[in-house]
């Protein structure tokens, strides 16, 4: 985690000293108090002092899964450790009490989990320190961005072509992004879904998932500084002047719900819609700033989606794209 800067901050869920970034909620499952997300790449951050054992636990949501949910552990700047959810040890243990920051991110998943009416997402129902230790809640300490689209922003295929662990939403191009701002990771983007195509897991269309986490549960208010949309490639088999209308109708949707964010749109990195996008751009410049990728030598795990590296390349030009448009001091910190 050595390329962000963290500050304290409240805890703001259930636990105390626990900050959850992304679009975690309350819930009850299974008679269990639960913090919930349905979003690979949402994370929970803290520092532990004064203890050597951080004790948590995780509710096994996909019991009869064969592809197990995922998650990333990163432990001061040592490398991530990957663990099946419903394999995690009820305790982490570290070499020292010294002061250590954690940061647990919902790595990987399945297309076939479902989350969206059967409650297969990543759940919480416990994360604390023994009572002579403390957890103190730390958030990134730039901006907020929000990544809204599809599988490419939610992670999948980055490794490999195998689900949940070929996966990794704690190191794809949002999170290389928003680390290398410093920024926060508010990530809103599922497997399969578009503007007019349904997502994996029963997932709707983009304009119903960007309010919603499941079919009735609201998303939880956010107010970021920048939204980043990269969508449109599971919509390759509707015609263009329809899907330039939804995205229209989309942007606009955006801009009511998150109204003090600058609204910033990628062509997407197969240059689905690109001519249709720079129409939209040109006839509406205070609504959307498109950012162009056909430049970017991006490389793929399946031809669609970036690998590893290619995560690497979109995050460095995506980064030094937007220090350039709002300049280098609106992301200082």
């Amino acid at each position: 985690m050595t390329q962000a800067k963290y500050v304290e901050t409240k805890a703001n869920g259930l636990f105390s000293g626990v900050y959850f970034m992304g679009r975690w909620v309350p819930k009850t499952i299974d008679n269990q108090s639960v913090m919930y997300t349905t979003n690979l790449g949402a994370s929970l951050l803290m520092m532990t002092k004064n203890t050597n054992r951080l004790k948590l636990k995780f509710l096994n949501t996909t019991p009869t899964s064969k592809f197990q949910p995922e998650i990333a552990i990163f432990i001061d700047d040592q490398p991530e450790l990957r663990l099946k959810a419903n394999e995690v040890h009820s305790e982490l243990q570290f070499e020292t009490k010294k002061p250590h920051l954690i940061r647990i991110t919902f790595a990987g998943n399945s297309d076939a989990d479902e989350v969206w009416l059967h409650q297969q997402g990543l759940a919480i129902s416990s994360i604390s320190v023994p009572t002579s230790g403390n957890l103190i809640a730390v958030k990134p300490a730039g901006r907020t961005i929000a990544f809204v689209g599809d599988s490419i922003t939610a992670g999948c295929w980055v490794l490999k072509r195998i689900p949940s662990s070929g996966y990794a939403a704690e190191q794809n191009y949002a999170a290389q992004t928003a680390r290398l701002l410093n920024a926060q990771d508010i990530r809103i983007a599922y497997s399969a879904a578009g503007l007019l195509c349904y997502g994996t897991g029963g997932v709707p269309v983009a304009p119903r998932f960007v309010k919603y986490i499941d079919f009735e549960t609201p998303a939880p208010a956010y107010h970021p500084n920048q939204v980043i949309v990269n969508i449109g490639t599971n919509d390759r088999r509707f015609e263009a002047l329809l899907v330039q209308e939804q995205f229209l109708n989309f942007f606009k949707e955006l801009h009511a719900l998150f109204p003090d964010a600058h609204l910033n749109v990628l062509v997407p990195f197969n240059q689905s819609f690109a001519k249709e996008l720079k129409q939209l751009a040109d006839r509406f410049p205070q609504l959307i700033y498109l950012i162009e990728t056909s430049a970017w030598p991006i490389t793929y795990t399946d031809g669609v989606h970036p690998d590893l590296n290619g995560s690497k390349i979109i995050a460095q030009n995506l980064s030094q794209v937007l220090l350039q448009h709002y300049g280098k001091s609106y992301f200082d910190v």
